[in-house]
């Protein structure tokens, strides 16, 4: 097997055409020690910096040591992230989500969210019978990535809509010809209309299953040569989702109704999140449950997590069948929900105006400005947390400037990696050679430079072009540490993925976990990154100098 830089001059010197120039290439060996043979002082100089830059991060086997503030303030999966200043002594009010915010689903949900789905469109949307023998993989998809229903494409963005182009999926194989991208779209990048008129963005966790069943229906249409619409597939996947999801709205969904028969195989027990609530009632905050599903649901969730039928108890007010994010620019009205099962109760009648809301009840519908206007929960001490960066999150921010937390469960898989010896020596060396490319574009400038001969200049330019081949080869290297397939949820090879960027402008803070509030005291302010722009200079490393600090 060739050494990396050995490889990516192979690379290179294959996709040049002149003979004449490969000969000298072949002369001026990476690995030529023979000073009869050294080229001049560029070529040596910037072969002796890649060796090194290779050296450094890849052979030593000792991970990259940290400071003792760095290790001292080494992120965890328990902690919570700022994206702007948040300090909860403000706070006043908490209202949070249920799905995947209260609510921690096992791995048996999405695997059975799959198989109802696929059974849909095969027993009743008159999909091939064949189709039955797809098992759910969960290892394929992440959250974030986009489904182009006008080619039937997999694929994540970044935070400027270019399409991350080793992501691009056709069923479940990369795409083969990214000319066709180019043919398309005249290169990686989208134009906000197409986005918005032919993309399916995939952004909370119910849609991975979902994004998985797109690529395997795909593959299996293209192994068999069936004819078929990217767009149609799209809209009926939505729609058998749609239907296992909500059913007919009086009755509880097929899904629901599988969670709530078997409910130890799907949810996780959590008393301690119980306890989080309660302190923060004893401390004087009001806490408000606004959800999409069901009471029914609500009520069978909540009292396994919590082991108490009293759930009510601890929230101000409490919201189902909310229909968000329509929730937040309707003008649906409140309507009061019967919660004694089996029984007529002559003092409920759901038809009534509800013009404020009353401790114990539960209420479904209505809309925000329903909602301040009966609390009279003041907008900026309003924090809501949920999972979803459209449904939760975009609009109490927009419309009302609450403060919002989202939970992305996928920072302690994020995090695991981000930690790990081999990511900390790829990223090293990928910062590495950016910084030894810059430097050494750089020196062309020079009149030194100017006066080597032609094919002197031509070989270091093939040596420049070996090290952007290396890069990217790490850059693949390092994206199958996340997954293989559509690589980290937050980052693309170059920026932040499209969904990440959603995260920081509709979210304060963001956390993996609800539980993680409870290590935080009541008068805790967060403080976000400073982050560093392409034309700000260089400054010492605090961590460096906090190090020192730390040591007296």
């Amino acid at each position: 097997m060739l050494p990396p830089l050995a490889a990516a001059r192979r690379i290179a010197l294959s996709s040049h055409r002149n003979s004449a120039l490969r000969a000298n290439w072949r002369a001026h060996s990476w690995y030529t020690t023979d000073s009869a043979e050294r080229p001049v002082r560029y070529l040596q100089q910037l072969q002796a910096r890649y060796d090194l830059a290779r050296d450094l991060c890849l052979k030593d086997p000792v991970c990259p040591t940290s400071t003792d503030a760095r290790q001292h303030f080494r992120p965890t999966a328990r902690d919570i992230f700022a994206n702007t200043e948040v300090q909860l002594s403000k706070v006043r009010t908490y209202g949070l989500d249920l799905d995947y915010t209260l609510a921690s689903y096992t791995e048996k949900l999405p695997e059975t969210i799959y198989t109802m789905i696929r059974d849909v469109l095969v027993n009743s949307m008159l999909y091939p019978p064949a189709l039955k023998a797809l098992k759910y993989d969960s290892s394929f998809a992440i959250r974030g990535i986009s489904y182009d229903r006008e080619t039937g494409w997999l694929f994540k963005l970044d935070s400027n809509y270019n399409i991350a182009m080793d992501t691009i999926h056709y069923g479940r194989e990369p795409l083969r010809d990214l000319e066709d991208v180019f043919a398309l779209h005249g290169g990686p990048h989208l134009a906000p209309d197409y986005v918005k008129n032919h993309l399916y963005q995939l952004n909370d966790m119910y849609s991975v299953p979902e994004a998985t069943l797109l690529a395997d229906i795909i593959q299996y249409f293209s192994d068999n040569d069936i004819s078929f619409h990217p767009r149609y597939l799209a809209e009926d996947i939505r729609a058998a989702g749609e239907y296992i999801h909500r059913g007919d709205g009086i009755s509880a969904s097929l899904l629901h109704a599988t969670i709530m028969n078997n409910i130890g195989d799907y949810l996780n027990r959590a008393p301690e999140l119980l306890h989080i609530l309660e302190s923060l009632k004893r401390e004087g905050k009001r806490l408000f449950l606004l959800t999409n599903s069901g009471y029914k649901y609500v009520d069978t969730v909540l009292s396994y997590m919590f082991n108490t039928s009293d759930w009510r108890d601890v929230f101000d007010v409490a919201i189902v069948s909310a229909r968000k994010p329509g929730w937040y620019l309707s003008h649906r009205p409140f309507r009061l929900v019967p919660t004694k099962s089996g029984a007529r109760s002559s003092s409920v009648q759901p038809w009534e105006l509800v013009d404020r809301f009353e401790d114990g009840q539960v209420y479904s519908g209505g809309n925000l400005t329903s909602f301040t206007s009966i609390t009279g929960y003041a907008d900026r001490s309003v924090l809501y947390i949920g999972d979803h960066v459209y449904s939760d999150l975009r609009d109490p921010t927009i419309q009302k400037g609450w403060f919002t937390g989202a939970i992305v469960s996928e920072l302690k898989h994020e995090l695991s990696v981000g930690q790990s010896a081999e990511y900390l020596h790829y990223v090293r060396y990928i910062q590495l050679i950016e910084k030894i490319l810059k430097l050494s574009q750089q020196e062309t400038r020079s009149q030194s430079f100017m006066q080597l001969t032609a094919n002197d200049k031509e070989t270091y330019r093939l040596m420049l072009e070996a090290g952007r081949v290396e890069r990217r080869r790490m850059r693949w290297k390092l994206r199958d540490l996340y997954n293989p397939h559509f690589g980290s949820v937050f980052r693309t090879s170059k920026n932040a993925s499209l969904f990440s960027t959603k995260v920081q402008a509709y979210s304060n803070i963001y956390t993996a976990d609800l539980a993680n509030l409870g290590a935080y005291p009541s008068d805790y302010v967060f403080y976000p990154k400073r982050k560093t722009q392409a034309h700000e200079c260089l400054i010492p490393d605090v961590d460096d100098l906090l190090g020192q600090i730390l040591k007296l």
